[in-house]
């Protein structure tokens, strides 16, 4: 009687254990279908239930290794449009969690496609974020998205410049022209004018105004040097060249300033007016050098508009000009 018994339990449990393996393995199945049907309304849902399935299917093993890859397959792709969902929801911060763990499970299992996609758009919503902060005046925050961004593209260009931009604000001057000097490398590079343009612009309006400062305190050495550093930045700005040839020759370096002067000529706007100015410092220069008939010359085109005063009187009063 007592063996009878045994073995009604062990048919029992066995029966319970083979109902129990395939009732799992149907559960593999039932979790796939149903992430299937959630993908059109609900993605996260869709991919928990197909991680679910994964889960039951390699618990399973290898009878049930089908619908376990196809799981899968189907996670890394799902997780992203989830992620493609929040992004055009202007969510970014969510969109940005949520691409990283896209990218994650891609690497997991395999996904080269979804992985290459993730890690190509996650450097352009850092920079986005950036610039968010940026307008809201959290220039910190801003520099560590950018930071950010370029952890994924060290190429990106534009996450440098806004770099230095952001730095600019915080008035953090070395940090401001390393950043924008990697702005213009990169752009270089990648064949990024516009940014190349706009970081060479930047700095070289920046040099000016600390170079005028600086001449304002009558320290002219370091107008010069400020100036120089300016040229090699943005060689199109008349006013760069116009206070240099002031400085130079307030440093009676008159033949340096004879050589800003010219190239300022090259680059001001073609009208007599415009180029007066220069024609001026040139024959500030010639005087200074005793080359008194040049200097007259030079002063002579000088003699429009605002400087017309200041240049009929050395041709008059000074010069004695003929």
């Amino acid at each position: 009687m007592k063996m009878t018994i045994r073995l009604l339990a062990i048919t029992i449990m066995l029966a319970l254990s083979m109902s129990s393996f395939a009732q799992s393995k149907d559960d593999a199945v039932n979790a796939y279908n149903r992430a299937v049907s959630l993908a059109s309304t609900d993605l996260l849902q869709a991919v928990n239930a197909m991680k679910e399935s994964a889960a039951i299917a390699a618990k399973v093993g290898t009878e049930a290794d089908t619908i376990g890859q196809m799981a899968q397959q189907q996670i890394p792709t799902l997780q992203y449009n989830y992620a493609t969902g929040l992004y055009k929801e202007k969510k970014i911060d969510e969109a940005i969690s949520n691409f990283i763990i896209a990218r994650d499970y891609a690497v997991q299992y395999n996904d080269k496609s979804t992985q290459s996609k993730a890690e190509d758009l996650l450097p352009k919503l850092y920079l986005s974020k950036g610039v968010n902060e940026y307008k809201a005046s959290q220039f910190d925050a801003a520099i560590s998205s950018y930071t950010k961004a370029l952890e994924y593209d060290s190429t990106m260009a534009r996450a440098w410049l806004n770099m230095g931009l952001a730095y600019k604000k915080l008035n953090k001057d070395a940090e401001m022209r390393h950043a924008m000097d990697k702005a213009i490398d990169k752009g270089l590079l990648t064949n990024d004018e516009k940014t190349v343009e706009s970081a060479s612009k930047t700095m070289g309006d920046e040099l000016l105004v600390s170079a005028n400062n600086a001449f304002k305190k009558n320290d002219f050495t370091t107008t010069s040097k400020q100036l120089e550093e300016a040229t090699k930045y943005n060689d199109k700005n008349p006013e760069i060249y116009y206070l240099h040839a002031v400085a130079l020759n307030k440093l009676s370096k008159y033949d340096e300033a004879l050589v800003q002067a010219e190239k300022g000529l090259t680059v001001e706007e073609d009208t007599p007016a415009k180029k007066a100015r220069f024609y001026f410092e040139i024959g500030n220069a010639q005087a200074g050098k005793g080359e008194n008939g040049n200097a007259c010359a030079s002063y002579k085109k000088a003699a429009i508009g605002a400087f017309a005063e200041s240049a009929n009187y050395q041709i008059k009063n000074v010069l004695k000009c003929s």
